[in-house]
């Protein structure tokens, strides 16, 4: 029996995901297990597995296209089964999606998900003290043309019976040809939006990930108490040790970064202090078995944070080597759910590319994130005397609902010593 497959949950802050492309197309055979698409997910590209046998039946969203969680995407069943009756419709909308409001008409529900009846309202005045009329017709509109059209203040009734997607459905495209029309924006709506941009601007969608980000860290600033304690840590016995550290394992391919040893020296001082190693969440603290470490990675449009699990448990050579491989495969988009999620403290280190410091802001539920500096030659006063030492600024970034001044000062603290000391960090 055919049924509908949906957009799947991959990962803990998702709420869309993008067909990257399928990789099976309408009438293949496909097995339980077989990768038949890949999402961008705003965090990174994963596999859709098929979880039983079947035969996909048709296509709902299309390469490119963007889906509501638990929205169906395509259906699936046996060879030559007829899905004419199903509702195909909700094609990219969640379950028992609202029907859409057209400005100057009245709805009424439709078993078609997002289909809507719409006719004249009595009440809606043109201006001229007469009703608009908009002559009955069921009117479907995918989420992401609906929100297109909602922040543009774009009329959807003007495109009744012109979408281009099934059934007359109105897609994306349809809203991108209407709003490159100068009369496009007739509603009310538009009066509150925000002032266009230079006529030379280019004006781009956001990835998946990049809402993502944009959200979390308004919601990050918006809700969680920051402080910020910042120190200068003395990184000259640091440097040597790696530099004798790769030295004894170049032969084997090997290779210890700074951030290693401050990853190191971290997992070790988040263990130390469980005070400032700790979560808020829904007024209680949540104290965490080990430190789970995020390190920051750059993309070249935006931002991942894989996940160092257990990191207190692993040795630097092993954390370099986890690091390396995490830090690649976040770069290909290739990374799985679970090396994404989980993370209770976080490491981003801009000192490649010469910054002296700077403050980051807290990835929740995590209570504290370090931000790293680039480490830098300097005189500084020793014993009395003047002398040049590679030195480092890092600022550490607290939720003051998880931990004290005085917790974060602590533990800032112990991570000075341990990358101090970095015999610490070898034991």
């Amino acid at each position: 029996m055919a049924e509908e497959l949906v957009m799947p949950r991959l990962s803990d802050t998702m709420e869309q995901g993008t067909i990257g492309r399928w990789l099976k197309q309408e009438g293949d055979a496909i097995k339980e297990g077989d990768v038949i698409a890949e999402i961008e997910t705003d965090k990174a590209t994963m596999d859709f597995q098929a979880y039983a046998d079947g035969t996909l039946l048709r296509i709902l969203v299309g390469d490119g296209e963007t889906a509501d969680l638990g929205a169906p995407i395509a259906i699936v069943g046996e060879a030559g089964e007829d899905v004419s009756q199903l509702d195909v419709s909700q094609a990219g909308s969640p379950p028992a999606a609202p029907p859409v409001a057209v400005p100057g008409t009245v709805t009424e529900p439709s078993p078609k998900g997002d289909a809507v009846r719409t006719g004249s309202d009595p009440a809606a005045d043109s201006g001229n003290g007469r009703a608009t009329v908009v002559a009955d017709e069921t009117l479907r509109v995918s989420p992401i043309a609906r929100r297109m059209a909602d922040r543009a203040g774009l009329d959807l009734s003007t495109l009744a019976g012109r979408g281009s997607g099934p059934e007359g459905r109105i897609v994306k495209a349809d809203v991108e040809r209407a709003l490159a029309s100068p009369s496009a924006v007739s509603s009310p709506a538009a009066a509150a939006t925000p002032q266009a941009p230079s006529a030379d601007a280019e004006l781009r969608e956001l990835t998946p990930m990049l809402k993502a980000i944009a959200r979390r860290m308004a919601e990050s600033k918006a809700t969680v108490p920051h402080f910020y304690v910042s120190s200068e840590i003395d990184m000259t016995r640091a440097v040597q040790t790696r530099a004798e550290l790769n030295e004894g394992l170049a032969a084997r391919g090997e290779k210890i970064s700074l951030n290693d040893l401050i990853v190191r020296a971290c997992a070790l001082a988040l263990m130390e202090h469980p005070q400032a190693h700790r979560s808020y969440v829904d007024g209680r603290h949540a104290y965490h078995a080990h430190a789970s470490i995020g390190i920051a990675v750059a993309l070249d449009d935006g931002l991942v944070v894989p996940v160092l699990r257990d990191a207190d448990t692993l040795s630097v050579r092993e954390i370099a080597a986890a690091g390396r491989d995490l830090a690649a495969r976040a770069r290909e988009g290739k990374l799985k759910q679970r090396e994404i999620e989980g993370g209770t403290f976080t490491v981003s280190n801009l000192g490649m590319m010469g910054v002296s410091a700077f403050s980051a802001i807290i990835n929740p539920p995590e209570s504290a994130i370090l931000a790293v500096g680039a480490t830098t030659e300097r005189p500084v006063a020793l014993d009395g005397q003047v002398v040049v030492r590679s030195v480092m600024t890092v600022t550490l970034a607290c939720d003051h609902r998880a931990c004290s001044g005085a917790d974060g000062a602590r533990l800032l603290q112990s991570i000075k010593r341990n990358l101090q000391a970095p015999a610490f960090l070898l034991a």
